[in-house]
């Protein structure tokens, strides 16, 4: 690749695009979003993300290190000052280098295909789906695909989801899980007819859920849905062949985080299914 560029006028046309892509109308219509910091840069292109273009900080000392890492991996590399890094920047983070990336695909028609070429890079199956149930916190979505990383989940599905994947705070929060996990998104209709294509039995996580998650034989093939921060799933996911479960509450607070709540149902399953496996 040939030696990074130097941009130092704050008008120069890649800069400001690349601040257009903190706006998630840019995003869509352009098909990138950016990624924050040296170690999700490297996850993302270890995961197949393809990186356009990389903004490395040219008052960092490790800049041409980083450049001379990625030489291969990026399409160009531009050198700018720290104040221009800064306009770059989301919020009032600070980092030595921001990559502008192609935006993954959350089709669900593609999906029952990424899920087979995950499980084959990673070496097996978890027979573990995800449903996300209107999201609305980008940071929540972040913490939830950690957990679904964790847990080894086959996939996570979106249900009608109100945030944007891609946003910075998601791709933050997740800790790079964005870019490990195949994602589908859709409308409830759509996601539930996937899950009904691959022969997957469904549990909704509900605070009048008729059964107790640890006293809940869960299938061998088996997907949670857990709703948003505000109302959990309200009236949606009823149907009368979903598995209502709960998790006992102690205290006079009814409800728990999402991501908190995903975790404690997620693991249960993990590991019914590790037990399984033993015997």
């Amino acid at each position: 690749m040939a030696s990074p560029l130097r941009i130092t006028s704050p008008k120069n046309p890649k800069l400001l695009n690349a601040v257009k892509l903190r706006d998630s109308k840019h995003r869509r219509s352009q098909g990138l979003f950016l990624i924050d910091g040296f170690k999700s840069i490297e996850l993302a292109s270890q995961s197949g993300v393809a990186i356009r273009e990389l903004f490395l900080d040219d008052d960092d000392s490790q800049s041409h290190e980083i450049a001379s890492r990625f030489a291969d991996l990026a399409h160009a590399t531009y050198l700018i000052g720290r104040s221009l890094m800064d306009k770059v920047s989301y919020g009032e983070q600070s980092h030595e280098c921001i990559a502008v990336a192609e935006t993954l695909p959350i089709d669900l028609e593609s999906l029952a295909i990424r899920v087979h070429a995950s499980n084959a890079r990673r070496g097996h199956s978890s027979n573990l789906f995800l449903v996300i149930d209107r999201i609305e916190k980008p940071g929540n979505l972040g913490a939830i695909l950690r957990t679904a990383d964790a847990a080894g989940v086959d996939a996570v599905l979106l249900s009608d989801s109100i945030c944007d994947v891609f946003n910075p705070n998601a791709i933050r929060s997740s800790l790079g899980a964005l870019f490990t996990l195949p994602i589908g998104s859709g409308t409830q209709e759509r996601v539930a007819d996937w899950l009904v294509s691959q022969n997957v039995t469904v549990y909704t996580a509900r605070v009048e859920g008729a059964n107790d998650y640890t006293s809940t034989t869960f299938s061998d093939r088996a997907a949670l849905v857990v709703g948003n921060e505000a109302s959990g799933l309200g009236n949606r996911w009823l149907e009368s062949d979903y598995h209502a479960v709960r998790i006992p509450m102690q205290g006079m607070i009814d409800s728990l985080n999402a991501s908190v709540s995903t975790a404690i149902i997620l693991f249960e399953m993990v590991r019914q299914q590790a037990n399984k496996t033993v015997v």
